[in-house]
Parts: C-alpha cells; structure tokens; sequence
C-alpha cells in the first residue's frame, strides 16, 4: 500500500502511537458504498471521528482534499498522505492503515468464490433497484438539485431511460432480489457474520450493499439476514434507510 512506503517501519510506531490521541475526519457521502465500509470499522471498535458529508454533485469540497473527485477521504494528524492531498483516499487503503494504528483484530478477506459470485449476481438486482430510491433518501448526498442531477447524468450516461427502466423492473427486481437474500443465508458461517470466526473484512465489503438496500421497499428480508445487516449497522452506529416503492 503507497502510504507504507511514506513511513519507515522504525519511524512507523511514533507515528502510529500519535494518531491515536489525534482527531480523526471522514469525508464521506451517506449512500456511498465504500465509505460506510470505513464507516463500519470505525464505529465498531469505538475509534472517535468526525463525519464530513458532501452533496454528491459537489465538486470543489472532495477535488480539495486529493485532486479527485473520490470519496472516503480519512483526515488526521499523523493520517499519511500522498503529495499534495489532505488525506488518505480509498476505503481499503484507509481501513490497512486503521487496522494497524489501531491494533484491529479484523480477519481479512478470504477471497470466497461462492461470497464473490453471490455478490456478482447480487450487484445486477441492487443497482437498479436501488439508484432510483437512494435518491429519495433524506440525506445531504442530495440536498440540491444538483446533486439529484449529477447522479442522474452520470448512471444514465449510456442510456438516458436507464431510470425509468430500473423502476418498471421493480416487480421482477425485487423477486430476484429476495431470492438472493434468501440463498446468501446459505452462505452464512458464523452468527451475524459471513464467517465462523466472526465479523471480517468479508463483513465490511459486504454489508454496505445490503445496508443500502434498506432504501428499496418490498423486499422480502429473511430474519437471518436482516439481524446480519441491522446488528451489525447499529454496532457501528451506521443508520439504515427507510424504504420506498
């Protein structure tokens, strides 16, 4: 990882011990599933932060903090950052370094085929169903119009009726949708995790993409998955949405 090669390992530990006395900010938007990943690490082992939210059409906030229109960005005191960037970028990168500050006890990703075709066959339901509606939640992503638009333009580049499609598919959607729910049960090893030994990173790639499908009403949760998704949620003091048709 880049920020590994900005600190020698001797001069690692100083460093690491300083960031934990210091203020920790995650700049982040609500509905993104890359930073509710950082979120849920964050939240669950206690580490004080400061939520900076940003309203998605937005572009100067986020291009400040690394150049990029990319979030989450982690900002701290002893936070190593590339050149020229205000914080670290990119939720895997942010979650590495966490884990070692902090002395993290999170098992890493397995790599489990049969977690990975899941989630590919999942993404192809979710997408649809939940662009149309993540829209609708009251959350400062989309406090303007603009926001709303930015989305708009940038999910229906290829297809202008991408929107209109995704919701007169609802019907079949949500029917594939509560048979994956159903089938991810199968996949479940642990209790409220996707492994025996408990919550991992195989947790945190995943959840996020459930917890946003809270947005999408008429689903069909299994209890299972349900505990799985809003046990693990309010561990971390991640909010779920309130679904729409």
């Amino acid at each position: 990882m880049w920020w590994r090669r900005l600190y020698p390992q001797r001069r690692m530990l100083s460093c690491l011990r300083l960031s934990k006395g210091g203020k920790l900010r995650l700049h982040l938007y609500d509905h993104c599933p890359f930073c509710v990943r950082v979120e849920l690490v964050l939240g669950r082992f206690k580490i004080p932060y400061e939520r900076v939210v940003y309203g998605y059409g937005d572009k100067k906030g986020p291009v400040a903090l690394t150049g990029k229109k990319v979030l989450p960005v982690l900002e701290g005191p002893s936070v190593p950052t590339g050149k020229g960037m205000k914080g670290m970028p990119e939720s895997l990168d942010i979650i590495a370094y966490l884990t070692s500050t902090y002395d993290l006890s999170l098992p890493c990703d397995t790599g489990r085929r049969d977690v990975r075709q899941w989630k590919e066959k999942f993404d192809k339901v979710r997408r649809p169903l939940q662009r149309p509606r993540l829209l609708q939640m009251p959350v400062k992503d989309w406090a303007t119009p603009e926001d709303k638009k930015y989305a708009r333009q940038k999910y229906s580049k290829d297809d202008p009726e991408y929107y209109e499609k995704a919701l007169k598919a609802t019907p079949e959607l949500l029917s594939e949708a509560s048979q994956l729910l159903k089938d991810l049960q199968e996949l479940m090893q642990g209790e409220n995790s996707l492994n025996a030994w408990g919550f991992g990173m195989d947790d945190v790639k995943i959840l996020p993409d459930l917890r946003n499908m809270t947005c999408v009403q008429g689903i069909e949760w299994p209890e299972k998955i349900w505990e799985y998704v809003s046990k693990n949620c309010e561990a971390a003091g991640v909010t779920l949405y309130e679904g729409v048709p």
